[in-house]
């Protein structure tokens, strides 16, 4: 059998941590140097582009160079806000219509049971079976108004 000798080096810690770099960093990631940039020469194809080189470094929030900056001056463009105000007054006009609907149901069971002498009577079926007696509720037909 062959004997086989074998030596490994070994560094010093310290000298090791000051010659080689063991911080986390982007590779290919560079911080590009923006001032040969002349924005009276600029595109449409070069803000795009800008933007998303620069879209990590861009802060979320703030009232200028942010990306709420961006968003509400894109949605005041855009006239969100009108869409908002439509949405709002149909939203209103549902819930007018609900109060009616409501109205209406209310007196209906009422005209029913003065009809039936402050009683109502409903057979018993699969339909109301699951009716809660104690909700009073004017889409729950056991209610005894008087």
């Amino acid at each position: 059998m062959e004997r086989v000798n074998l030596n490994r080096q070994v560094f010093d810690k310290q000298k090791f941590h000051d010659t080689v770099d063991t911080e986390f960093s982007e590779l290919g990631v560079e911080n590009q140097d923006l001032s040969f940039f002349d924005v009276n020469l600029a595109t449409q194809e070069d803000f795009f582009t800008l933007y998303s080189k620069l879209f990590f470094e861009i802060p979320k929030e703030g009232n200028i160079n942010s990306h709420t900056y961006l968003i509400k001056e894109s949605t005041d463009f855009v006239g969100a806000q009108k869409r908002s105000s439509d949405i709002q007054a149909l939203l209103d006009e549902i819930a007018e219509l609900r109060r009616e609907n409501l109205e209406l149901r209310t007196e209906a069971i009422k005209k029913v049971v003065e009809e039936n002498g402050g009683v109502l009577d409903i057979p018993e079926s699969e339909n109301n079976a699951s009716l809660n007696t104690n909700s009073r509720t004017p889409s729950n037909p056991s209610l005894n108004i008087s």
